[in-house]
């Protein structure tokens, strides 16, 4: 596509930006509100984290419709290339004196100055190389050793890479979105089941291997059994949650944030709207979601080509799946696990990370066949050629 044609794409979604937008305002209210106690103790300045994050936004918004103008043919280009720079970040950031340790996890690399954690660009790039291989080899996905195998070899070493840092909850994550994609894919039933039957029993020995873990999992079960110890995340946040009622204690005024409750701007926002717009603001919060991962699926239902349908789909599960462990953790339906909330925690990296996913939609939307603008200039060109030849024909008719 030329450039004077790209400057012709389609608009952006309108019902999925505007789902991301309004995210992004709803975090702004709650990360401010539940930031201020903390940033003012921690850096003696009450809107320091509040800044920060007035500052990640735009610069997110910008990274997401720059990539909405990228064609999906250049995704489809560089999948491998973009694999292994995100693969070779991964091994880095493990590396002593490179990476970063934070909390007994080494997820955090130094560059330019900023810290950003690779696993946000593993997670696209794993997306883009799965429908890449799907959508370019759809006959070797019926054989398993030369279909189904580089794609496993690929999540393997990326698990293994998401486990040494540890990040047990990133991994469980890319390996169900897989899963998921491989089904879409058109992957035989069989193929999944008994990778299925090898990934259960690895995933218990891996957790049975870290302790800590294994607590997780036995406090998600009983969190009264220690309160004030392995179970007091859970309990405040479950706490926040009453709390709030059905309209909530209103904006500023819950005390959760008030260092009762761990990382109530990043990780358990969500418990922080609970009590602060009760479940008012939780159902408004679900159906928000509800209505982007809707927005997705639709679009990717309504996409021509299967790689572009696998990577609209992979891009808006990972969204999906990320907003439900986390809103599953904090409400202790499911095991506590460190996941903040798209668009709606603290976090620059993983806001990026998620600008990201959404941009390679709206890329897919923007540059789709169907797009009715490029189909009106194409009609509306030819039709010009065809009259500027009619004239020309005519003008040498008259000439004879």
């Amino acid at each position: 596509m030329s450039a004077k044609a790209a400057k012709q794409l389609m608009p952006a979604d309108p019902i999925l930006t505007g789902c991301v937008l309004a995210l992004l305002s709803f975090s702004v209210l709650m990360v401010y509100s539940t930031s201020i106690s903390v940033a003012e103790v921690r850096y003696n300045d009450p809107f320091r984290i509040i800044g920060h994050w007035l500052v990640y936004i735009p610069v997110g918004l910008m990274i997401m419709w720059l990539l909405s103008r990228v064609e999906a043919i250049w995704w489809r280009a560089i999948a491998l290339p973009i694999l292994a720079v995100a693969v070779v970040l991964m091994i880095a950031v493990l590396v002593p004196g490179v990476g970063r340790e934070i909390n007994g996890a080494q997820r955090w690399i130094s560059l330019f100055g900023l810290t950003l954690q690779p696993v946000e660009l593993l997670k696209p790039a794993v997306i883009i190389y799965m429908a890449y291989y799907m959508g370019t080899f759809p006959d070797r996905l019926h054989n398993f050793a030369s279909g189904l195998a580089p794609m496993l070899v690929v999540l393997m070493v990326s698990l293994a890479l998401l486990l040494l840092q540890p990040d047990f909850g990133s991994a469980a994550l890319l390996a169900s979105v897989c899963f998921a994609m491989w089904f879409v894919g058109g992957v035989p039933i069989r193929h999944l089941l008994s990778m299925l039957a090898g990934f259960i029993p690895l995933a218990i020995i891996v957790l049975v291997a870290a302790p800590y873990r294994v607590q997780r999992l036995l406090s998600f079960l009983d969190p009264w059994d220690d309160r004030f110890g392995t179970d007091y995340q859970l309990i405040q946040s479950m706490l926040a949650f009453g709390s709030g009622g059905i309209a909530g204690t209103g904006v500023g005024q819950g005390v959760q944030k008030l260092f009762y409750l761990p990382e109530v701007f990043t990780d358990f926002i969500s418990a922080s709207i609970g009590e602060e717009l009760g479940l008012v603001g939780i159902v408004a919060l679900i159906l928000l979601f509800a209505l982007l991962l809707g927005r997705g699926i639709w679009l990717a239902i309504h996409c021509e080509d299967m790689f572009s349908r696998l990577l609209t789909m992979g891009c808006i599960m990972i969204l999906g799946v990320a907003f439900i462990i986390n809103m599953g953790a904090a409400m202790g339906i499911l095991p506590t696990k460190g996941m903040p909330m798209p668009f709606v925690s603290y976090g620059g990296s993983a806001l990026i990370g998620e600008c990201v996913l959404v941009g390679l939609i709206l890329s897919i939307q923007r540059h789709r066949p169907g797009n009715l603008r490029l189909a009106k200039r194409a009609a509306g060109g030819n039709k010009s050629a065809i009259k500027g030849k009619a004239r020309k024909t005519n003008a040498m008719e008259g000439v004879v």
